[in-house]
């Protein structure tokens, strides 16, 4: 008869426990990661501005980039359409981190979890 129980070394919880521990872990790498990539918006001439990323925050070349419009000088404003660069790097990166820090936060709650998964063995009897 064959089974298909784990050996007698290896209880079932333990199996369980290793899952929640890997997805966690994942889920959490994802989170960071998502934090850490740089943010960028769409900028002048088909290029792009970079923003920072979702922890440190650089809105300069967004600053610099609304500076060179000329849709920010008085008499040109009316006919030129404007396009606010830090207003637009503001909104990507409180998009991003909208997602990656629940993420992070879901991931770190799982991780830790998976060390309370499963019963506590008492002593076992040969």
């Amino acid at each position: 008869m064959v089974s298909n129980m784990p050996g007698p070394g290896i209880e079932p919880h333990m199996n369980v426990r290793r899952l929640i521990l890997l997805v966690g872990a994942v889920v959490l790498v994802i989170g960071v990661i998502g934090l850490l990539m740089p943010v960028s918006v769409p900028g002048p001439d088909n290029g792009s501005i970079g923003c920072g990323n979702a922890l440190a925050q650089d809105s300069s070349a967004a600053q610099q980039a609304d500076n060179q419009n000329p849709a920010n000088l008085p008499i040109i404003n009316q006919v030129v359409p404007h396009t606010n660069y830090t207003a637009q790097c503001e909104s990507a990166v409180s998009g991003r981190r909208a997602w990656t820090i629940p993420v992070a936060i879901v991931g770190l709650v799982v991780l830790a979890g998976s060390f309370f998964v499963g019963g506590r063995t008492g002593a076992r009897t040969p």
